[in-house]
């Protein structure tokens, strides 16, 4: 080793890092809320903080009246990655450096304690900063404190590199009212942006509200928070908003489960203040140990609260409502099949043959072979239908009527009938039943991925009947299963024109109702006008 010199070097960074170090990646939002951390670790035990948020084309200025820095504290706020806190949001040392410059080109802190004589101002101008500035002299403006009463930091940042929009204000509200959502519920700090408070974002949760909880999970660690189903899922908009030291890391996190339409219900909080994050706070260090062990505790945990919330799903898509629009569908299903021309070899060949002879081998009058038709065809069979009583099947109580519906395929009578039902089976969109007693038994699975993601789940409905029954025509003529596709094409196609000459006939007698109404409301009108003498009367000449 005695050949081995060594040598000192300066690793001082260049004063271009200073200016790199704000080319984050910020939001700003994401940018403002960084600025925030730190007045929310400076704030008072025994007193609301209150934190003003002003937003123009000129300048982005952030207010608090927390506790401020001291004179030390103050000359060691630009220091890069230099901080005293310990698990507070503002650990890193670098958030203010950070998002200050990403919003602007210069920025000034403006700070002082309690009853301090004194109030520091320290300024960094980017180009000023690269033309001379040095790392070990960097001046502080030292001033007398106007009001020893006060105490707080401000934050100016001017030569804006965003163009401010006017909307950015509301937006940048509302983000904030989300992101230290625990804080501003807790009456711990208060934010206004312009002239606007922050709130959270209120929650349309079902009755049951929120269901908060601890989980101890196997690393010995414990993370808390709640969790809920809102009455509408959103498509985007769900999981977990998570937390570090109550200050928001991710937002609609879904943690614990996979994303799902059947699941789109399910927000919440979590806590995770020992989970590591960035040095930014934007993301959890997934490959930690910690996050790790955090993720497969919580998936077993909402293994129950996931069947609960698509049960849930399906129960708000399957209501009376629709059910209602099915029976109407049935019929109009029904009649599509009658009036389609191609369908008719399908229905009754052999027609003549089949219909002109009763059952002791006598002949049918015309008359009573029309009256049949429409026994078979047009008239639907309505049963007593009892529910199931298994906890998996039941859906109520109560015995109801069931529509089942009646065609003619082949020569043969087939009842048909719709339901939507859970049928274990993810993969499967459907299912038919053919039987002699119950006829064609059409099931439309709500356990399909597509089912609790679809925005008409009465054309989704529509689409299994036809289908089915265009199976059922094509097993029953014994022809190639690629005629299928083009059978149920036809019934979808008839039943769509039914359904919109229902929707003109409904329209065209709304009109006339209404036109009515005018028509009476105006001779009501002119009868009351002719009784206060208003109006003569005209003989009538005849």
């Amino acid at each position: 080793m005695d050949n081995i010199e060594v040598k000192e070097i300066d690793i001082t960074p260049d004063k271009s890092l200073m200016p790199k170090i704000g080319q984050a990646g910020y939001s700003i939002s994401q940018a403002i809320s960084e600025l925030i951390d730190n007045a929310v670790d400076a704030r008072f035990s025994d007193k609301i903080l209150t934190i003003h948020v002003t937003m123009n084309t000129d300048y982005i200025e952030i207010v608090d009246d927390g506790k401020g820095m001291n004179e030390e504290q103050a000359s060691r706020c630009l220091k890069l990655a230099y901080s005293e806190k310990k698990n507070q949001l503002g650990e890193f040392g670098l958030g203010l450096k950070t998002a200050a410059q990403s919003l602007g080109k210069t920025f000034s802190v403006i700070t002082a304690t309690l009853k301090d004589e004194k109030e520091y101002i320290i300024k960094f101008d980017e180009d000023e900063w690269l033309r001379s500035g040095n790392w070990a002299k960097h001046p502080m403006h030292i001033k007398k404190n106007s009001s020893k009463e006060k105490s707080g930091t401000t934050v100016l940042i001017k030569n804006l590199r965003i163009k401010y929009y006017p909307n950015y204000a509301t937006n940048i509200k509302e983000d904030l009212g989300i992101r230290f959502a625990p804080y501003i519920e807790n009456n711990l700090i208060r934010i206004k942006v312009n002239t606007l408070w922050s709130k959270p974002v209120p929650l349309d949760l079902t009755s049951e509200g929120k269901e908060e909880f601890e989980l101890l999970l196997s690393d010995g660690n414990k993370i808390k928070g709640w969790r809920g189903l809102l009455k509408r899922g959103e498509s985007d908009y769900y999981g977990f908003n998570t937390f570090r030291h109550g200050r928001i890391i991710s937002q609609h996190d879904k943690i614990g489960f996979n994303p799902h339409p059947e699941v789109r219900q399910i927000v919440g909080e979590l806590h995770l203040d020992h989970i590591p994050v960035t040095h930014n706070k934007r993301e959890w260090i997934k490959e930690s140990q910690a996050y790790k062990v955090m993720i497969a505790d919580m998936t077993e945990f909402m293994k129950p609260f996931l069947a609960k919330a698509r049960s849930y799903t399906k129960s708000k898509i399957v209501d009376k409502k629709l059910e209602e629009k099915m029976e109407v569908q049935m019929e109009n299903i029904a009649k599509a099949i009658r009036k389609t021309q191609e369908l008719k070899p399908y229905a009754m060949p052999n027609a003549v043959d089949e219909q002109t002879t009763g059952q002791e081998g006598e002949a049918k009058s015309q008359s009573e072979i029309e009256v049949e038709k429409r026994e078979q065809a047009e008239i639907p069979v309505i049963q007593e239908y009892k529910e199931p009583e298994t906890e998996k099947d039941r859906t109520s109580k109560k015995t109801h009527r069931k529509l089942r519906y009646v065609l003619r395929i082949n020569g043969k009578t087939f009842k048909f009938s719709h339901d939507f039902k859970s049928l274990g089976d993810p993969n499967l969109l459907k299912d038919k039943i053919l039987s002699k007693e119950n006829g064609i038994e059409v099931f439309t699975n709500t356990d399909f991925p597509a089912f609790p993601a679809t925005r008409d789940p009465l054309f989704y409905a529509t689409y299994n009947i036809a289908e089915a029954i265009a199976e059922v025509m094509v097993e029953e003529k014994n022809e190639p299963l690629s005629n299928i596709f083009k059978l149920r094409n036809l019934i979808l196609k008839q039943t769509g024109n039914i359904m919109r000459e229902l929707d003109e006939e409904k329209q065209l007698a709304k009109e006339v109702e209404e036109q009515e109404k005018h028509i009476q409301g105006t001779k009501k009108r002119l009868a009351e006008l002719r009784e206060g003498n208003e109006i003569p009367v005209v003989a009538n000449m005849n």
